[in-house]
């Protein structure tokens, strides 16, 4: 029978020319909607969710105050200009040409985006196009997958390794290395980039000099852009006394060790994770001219000009930050709350990677007794990994939310991540302590004995 007039189709029917394309499908089904849904609707309430990079507590006072002051300003409350405010830019220039060892250009050479997601976006887009090959370290986050295939480039993953002792102990985020050899044998002819992620997310490491010279030296012998994505810059975690001599204590930004390596970087840095400001959704970018100039237009393509208002804030609040040493208050501050969900761990039973920046913790799972027979939804056994039902059961069972290890690898390298859990510590003084509590719950199920 044919649908009446004001029937609407069902979504079978629908002619096949205005079916989506295949780009729009790239992120169904991801990680991050799938634990917000779930955790909603665990029997424990209210859940904890150590999943998400969500911050539940404001940005420091003189960054709000800046943000209302500029609300009053007609000029902040329409376009920003495409490549950002004057301000903002000026600003940016000013603070990071101490820090790169040359003197930035904020009309050539600084890009305000929303966010660094959209800056690192425009900045795949503008140089990957369909079958360029794009070197992703693992574990990597999901969102460079999703840029890279947008672009139709292809993915090629080369996995930080970690060390023995990760089987059983707690070890560091800087404890992870790059086999440099392998690093380079996954180059190609069709390599066009090599996307880093340095201080790590979900590890917490901090790449050494060596590191982000090796693979610096790489992208300039074999033609490719590098592209850092370096939005925990500023939070680098005080080091205790027994750090091996070696450790980074600071960030180091991989444009700043050379004006060769400079000439291929462009480095993307998020001021609303600077600020735990997430939800201004405020970035840049920064590279020499000639690899900002189509970053710059395709950021006009993709969103045009960013927030008046928070660029104006952010100009006042980079300044501010520097003169009230806010960064190392911040990095303090952030670095006790992972020392909190560490100590929580510490006494559940689990080891876990210790990071030196940002805001996660790695959390070895192995010796987690998963009950026998436990009812998993289709999802966690079409992924067919332990991490997902552990991720499930904890939810459930337990209100904690999480992330599944494995959603930081590739096909091939998928069972490296399936031993470990995300957990994230960016939550208020109350959140870590329920954490806490709902943790010390799951001792009885961890065994002593991996």
């Amino acid at each position: 029978m044919a649908p009446h007039a004001n029937e609407v189709p069902a979504a079978g029917t629908i002619p096949k020319k205005i079916q989506a394309v295949a780009n729009a499908t790239i992120a169904d089904d991801n990680v991050w909607q799938w634990i917000h849904d779930v955790t909603a609707s665990s029997p424990i309430q209210p859940p904890v969710n150590l999943g998400t990079g969500f911050i539940d507590h404001n940005p420091p006072a003189f960054l709000i105050e800046a943000h209302k002051t500029a609300l009053d300003s007609v000029d902040n409350n329409q376009y920003a200009p495409v490549p950002g405010s004057d301000l903002l830019r000026e600003t940016i220039a000013d603070m990071y040409s101490p820090l790169y060892g040359r003197q930035l250009d904020p009309i050539t050479e600084v890009c305000v985006t929303n966010g660094a997601q959209e800056g690192l976006l425009s900045s795949v887009l503008s140089f990957v196009q369909a079958g360029d090959e794009v070197i992703l370290l693992e574990p990597v986050f999901a969102m460079y997958v999703y840029q890279i295939k947008v672009a139709g480039g292809v993915i090629r993953y080369v996995p930080l390794r970690p060390p023995q002792e990760s089987m059983t102990s707690t070890v560091s985020g800087n404890d992870w290395t790059i086999d440099l050899a392998e690093l380079e044998q996954a180059i190609t002819s069709k390599t066009k980039m090599i996307y880093l992620n340095n201080p790590h997310n979900p590890l917490g490491k901090v790449f050494t000099v060596a590191e982000l010279t090796a693979i610096g030296n790489l992208c300039i012998s074999h033609g490719l852009v590098l592209l850092s994505d370096e939005v925990y810059e500023r939070i680098v975690f005080p080091q205790d006394s027994g750090s091996q001599p070696d450790t980074p204590t600071t960030h180091i930004r991989v444009a700043s060790l050379s004006p060769e390596i400079a000439s291929h970087t462009i480095t993307a840095v998020s001021l609303g994770k600077l600020f735990n400001a997430t939800g201004w959704r405020a970035g840049f970018v920064i590279g020499c001219e000639a690899l900002m100039r189509p970053v710059i237009s395709t950021h006009l393509v993709l969103a045009y000009s960013s927030s008046g208002p928070a660029q104006e804030a952010c100009a006042i609040g980079l300044r501010e930050a520097e003169r009230q040493r806010w960064w190392a208050v911040n990095a303090a501050d952030v670095g006790a709350r992972i020392r909190r969900l560490c100590r929580a761990l510490d006494t559940t039973g689990l080891t876990y990677v210790a990071p030196a920046s940002a805001w996660f913790v790695f959390v070895n799972i192995d010796a987690i007794k998963l009950p026998e027979n436990y009812p998993y939804p289709p999802i966690v056994i079409n992924e067919g990994t332990r991490d997902w039902k552990v991720c499930y059961w904890l939810v459930q069972e337990f209100g904690i939310a999480s992330i599944p290890g494995s959603c930081f690898y590739g096909p091939e390298n998928k069972r490296l991540g399936e031993r470990y859990l995300r957990f994230g510590a960016c939550k208020s003084d109350e959140g870590l302590e329920l954490a806490a509590q709902r943790l010390l719950q799951l001792h009885q199920h961890v065994s002593k004995a991996v």
